[in-house]
């Protein structure tokens, strides 16, 4: 049977495997190559791929077995099978038995684990004894993969749309056999989630943690995919998304000439004044910095902690008046987003394309309907963004933007649509732009801009992307993998010697 990455990730099958201890042959077919993964008891016995950065005679250039100059000599010979490279490496004495051996385990372990990471594509199980090329097998344990795939996730928001508002359960104890696979950081995060958990959705977590959200994914799904942690539904949630709509309109009134704290609170001028202070420690509550933590961008935080400042420090006033209608404020860029963009993309001449009228500065104040609104388009866009049919997603992504354009959640989702769309690239880079200046914070964003430009063939441009990447998150797997490709694409187009140079007479 046939199945769909986008709907069907590789990481729940293999974790599948793991737990029911399967045997088979595993087929996964994407648009530029194909790989094969055979297993064995819940073991990885087996694999190849057609990928370049997954060739043996890069495995063991990586692993510094064999040199620079060895390794050009091999660069005509990429398109032959590894047990080719890999005989006639022995034959000449470049690699050893045992070499190849342990360049073949490093390599099966990086093909499985750069599964996780793949957006698109299709494959098929077939559970029956495996076969595997040349009867050679191994027996790698998935738990290992395991884990470092977890920790190479990039793109988050399949897992996040399933559990965000989910109570996650982790085991009590961690079995001494695969504890030797979790890090000090993470043996904490299971520690803090245990102390924390049941009754809290992984959005509340998120904030009350102070964790970046994708870090947070990481981490919940290494314990997940072990079989070390499970989801339960949540009586009832808290909508973060709409508390930080409501703090930037208050925000944005209170910055306003004559602005009173008790008239936001929708009291009379009358109101007792138990009753005043009833309602302002309720909103005291609802915007304490410590909710948002790292769920939002760290400029939130920020002005939850002004706002609440405010509302301590405010005296008083029964004779309070309605406040002015005022226009809404532009939000701000951070300056060092700002000047990345500036620098890196703006002064190049080819990527002088204006922004489109929906990519206006944001209006703070926003309708609660209206936001529901939008926040439903965005749902519907991301279904069928999953279901590719991108050109009915950007409908609704553009409607979302109009009622709500201050959300670089929505210009990212609607840059991934265009790009994939011929005829709408330079739409998608526009909009990837926009996103990065409202999602100063994340990587995703920057990260999907350098794919776009290095579809496009401007290798430049993508490798700045990718490094800044690195800059915002050193971790980031698709990133490195992708400068460690560009750089192989480098070396490839330089002219090659001969493999083997002929003797003198």
């Amino acid at each position: 049977m046939e199945h769909h990455i986008e709907k069907e990730p590789l990481s729940f099958f293999l974790q599948q495997v793991y737990l029911k201890n399967l045997s088979g042959s595993l087929e996964i077919a994407c648009r530029d190559f194909q790989t094969n993964l055979y297993f064995q008891g819940g073991k990885l016995i087996n694999g190849m791929s057609t990928r370049f950065d997954e060739k043996i005679s890069v495995i063991l250039h990586l692993m510094g077995i064999i040199n620079e100059e060895q390794y050009n000599f091999l660069s005509g010979l990429h398109q032959f099978a590894d047990d080719q490279v890999s005989a006639m490496l022995l034959d000449h004495n470049f690699a050893k038995k045992n070499d190849i051996f342990f360049a073949r385990i490093y390599q099966l372990r990086r093909i499985a684990i750069s599964t996780f990471s793949l957006q698109t594509g299709k494959w098929s199980f077939f559970p029956d004894e495996p076969h595997p090329p040349f009867r050679e097998t191994f027996e790698i344990p998935l738990a290992g993969i395991l884990v470092e795939g977890a920790r190479s996730i990039d793109h988050v928001s399949f897992y996040s749309n399933r559990w965000l508002l989910r109570e996650p359960i982790p085991f009590k104890e961690i079995p001494p056999l695969v504890e030797i696979y979790f890090t000090d950081p993470e043996l904490d995060f299971h520690a803090h989630l245990s102390a924390l958990s049941p009754q809290r959705t992984c959005q509340e977590l998120i904030a009350l943690l102070n964790i970046l959200p994708v870090d947070f994914w990481r981490k919940i799904l290494v314990f997940h995919l072990l079989g070390l942690l499970q989801f339960q539904k949540s009586e009832g949630h808290v909508d973060i998304g709409r508390d930080i709509a409501a703090l930037l309109e208050i925000n944005q009134k209170l910055q306003a000439p004559g602005g009173d704290v008790f008239f936001l609170l929708g009291l009379a001028a009358d109101t007792p004044l138990e009753r005043m202070e009833i309602a302002r420690n309720k909103m005291l509550l609802r915007f304490a910095p410590e909710r948002f933590g790292s769920a939002a961008a760290p400029e939130i935080k920020k002005i939850a902690r002004a706002v609440c400042d405010r509302l301590r420090s405010a005296e008083v006033r029964l004779d309070a008046e309605p406040l002015p209608q005022v226009e809404p404020l532009p939000q701000k860029i951070p300056a060092v987003a700002k000047q990345w963009l500036d620098e890196d993309f703006s002064a190049t001449p080819e990527l002088e394309l204006p922004f489109s009228p929906a990519a206006a500065p944001p209006a703070m104040n926003i309708a609660a309907s209206d936001h529901e609104k939008a926040w439903a388009m965005l749902l519907k866009g991301k279904e069928l963004y999953e279901q590719r049919e991108f050109d009915k997603a950007i409908g609704f992504l553009k409607q979302a933007i109009k009622l709500e354009p201050g959300q670089g959640d929505f210009y990212y989702l609607l840059g991934l649509c265009q790009g994939e769309m011929e005829v709408m690239k330079n739409d998608a880079e526009i909009s990837l732009k926009k996103a990065i200046e409202l999602k100063s914070w994340s990587a995703d964003p920057v990260y999907a801009l350098g794919i776009l430009y290095r579809g496009q063939g401007k290798m430049k441009l993508a490798e700045r992307c990718f490094q800044r990447v690195k800059e915002i998150s050193y971790e980031h797997t698709g990133a490195s993998r992708a400068l460690v490709d560009l750089r192989r694409i480098r070396a490839r187009e330089k002219p090659a010697p001969p493999l083997f140079k002929k003797k003198r007479s």
